[in-house]
């Protein structure tokens, strides 16, 4: 009869993976200095054996494992020898990790110290600390949803599918007090704003980072539900980006509050709670609200064969977000486009200030269309999308739309941000590295389309044009 072993450990980002064989049972880590437990963001057994994942970043009480020797406890042997680190320092704090495996033990020793927080932003939180605390004690939160946003200066997005879902409910819109507090230029007025309703709310709807929200201790009644504006999991974000440049802090309080995350499908939700450094019980597969008119007929405004050009911005954030427009030969693709009855719609993301520089001679099959918020609205007109590593590939892939990946920079940006899956085998459509490759690939059709449908049902796995309300009776109607 097998005996329970570990035969396999290794990093991934700021996840600890121990695989192994046999073993249905428990495997968690102990202080060595007190009873204090690490346990796994999740732990799978199938045929082969088991794996179990720990969250180095988020895993002990949605924080970083503390200082200290942590020994892993196994009913079983350990038949793998490995000493490893990884080092997650940034902004002057330390996190480092020291891992020793024999086949007695296994040892984690922990390193950390927190980052230091400037005077003004001291001050900062004190003030809103009080503005929060004083309007949580003094207003009742019942029944009070806030939907908020620092990025967006209107409701849209996922956001405006929960509200409108809502209103469509009568006994929901009349029971709701529904509140906003949107702004796309966030100032010291805002924010003051801001904390006051955040008192006050029970349930409080987010679809991106949201640094105020993160500043405050919550009633434990209080919902914080994450709508996230991005589908699936592409490129790493949140916790998964520890060690990058422009990453969170490694002892953030970022994301860490939400109560409930909203993913496209049960295969991203892994990515979601190292991301936003929760539990997996906090994150639900429903679909993504923004998707759900996606399947509605809709007609073309003309003829011609549409091209989406949807790149991501590069750059760490909005302040130094831009896109290389000499990596684009404008004439050569007009040119194209007026032997073969074409056109390509420009939608930039919205960090990216500068207009793509079309020419007046070329405005006859080159549009820019970037000052339109929301790409689903525009989507439905593209017969073929072109993009790099923006998460449009999802709802592409739920409407079967062919795509070709123009990543001139792959290399450089695999350093800088990473993905979740290897680029490579993961995109659905073809990858090309330089202008003339896209070019030939544009003309012979040349998109390997067969690649969306595995896709497609990987990502989303049956959950589809329903979203809202199912995320709105999770919400407002199921008991936690």
């Amino acid at each position: 009869m097998s005996k329970n072993a570990i035969t396999t450990v290794y990093f991934k980002r700021a996840l600890l993976f121990i695989c192994g064989k046999c073993n249905s049972g428990d495997i968690h880590f102990v202080s060595e200095k007190s009873e204090m437990r690490f346990m796994p963001l999740y732990k799978s057994d199938d045929e082969n054996g088991f794996t179990a994942c720990f969250d180095l970043a988020s895993g002990y009480k949605k924080a970083p494992l503390a200082s200290g020797k942590w020994l892993l406890k196994f009913d079983g042997k350990i038949e793998t020898e490995l000493t490893d680190n990884r080092d997650f320092s940034d902004n002057g704090g330390v996190y480092k990790i020291a891992l020793e495996c024999n086949n007695d033990e296994i040892i984690l020793t922990s390193t950390l110290s927190p980052t230091k927080t400037s005077f003004a932003v001291k001050c900062a939180d004190v003030i809103l600390k009080t503005v929060f605390f004083i309007s949580k004690i003094t207003s009742k939160s019942d029944n009070r949803v806030l939907f908020t946003s620092q990025s967006r200066k209107d409701i849209s997005g996922n956001e405006k599918f929960i509200l409108d879902e809502i209103l469509k409910q009568d006994e929901l819109k009349s029971r709701l007090n529904i509140n906003f507090s949107f702004t796309n230029k966030p100032d010291f007025k805002y924010y003051l704003k801001t904390a006051w309703l955040l008192g006050k709310s029970e349930t409080i709807i987010i679809d991106d980072h949201h640094p105020i929200i993160y500043r405050f201790n919550y009633n434990k009644k209080v919902k914080i539900a994450q709508l996230w504006h991005a589908c699936g999991a592409f490129k790493t974000f949140g916790y998964s980006r520890l060690g990058k440049e422009g990453s969170l802090r490694f002892d953030s309080n970022a994301h860490r509050c939400y109560t409930h995350a909203f993913v496209s499908g049960d295969g991203v939700r892994k990515y979601y709670a190292e991301a936003f450094g929760i539990p997996m019980e906090c994150v639900y597969a429903t679909g993504v609200p923004r998707c759900d008119n996606l399947n509605c007929a809709t007609s073309k405004d003309n003829n011609k064969f549409t091209i989406l050009f949807a790149p991501t911005f590069r750059g760490n954030g909005a302040e130094s977000a831009h896109y290389p427009y000499d990596k684009l030969d404008l004439d050569k693709l007009a040119d194209l486009c007026r032997k073969n009855n074409m056109q390509v719609i420009f939608k930039m993301h919205p960090f990216i200030k500068d207009n793509v520089p079309i020419l007046d001679s070329q405005k006859d099959v080159l549009v820019d269309k970037s000052d339109i918020r929301e790409i689903n609205t525009i989507l439905h007109e593209a017969d073929l999308v072109i993009t790099d590593y923006s998460s449009l590939i999802y709802e592409s892939a739920l409407l079967n739309k062919p795509m070709l990946f123009y990543t001139f920079d792959l290399d450089e940006y695999i350093a800088s941000r990473d993905f979740y899956e290897p680029f490579e085998t993961f995109v659905p459509g073809k990858i090309v590295s330089n202008f003339d490759d896209l070019i030939n690939a544009i003309n012979n059709k040349d998109f390997e389309i067969e690649k969306v449908e595995p896709f497609k049902q990987f990502n989303f796995g049956g959950y589809g044009f329903n979203a809202a309300e199912k995320i709105v009776d999770i919400l407002f109607k199921q008991k936690h």
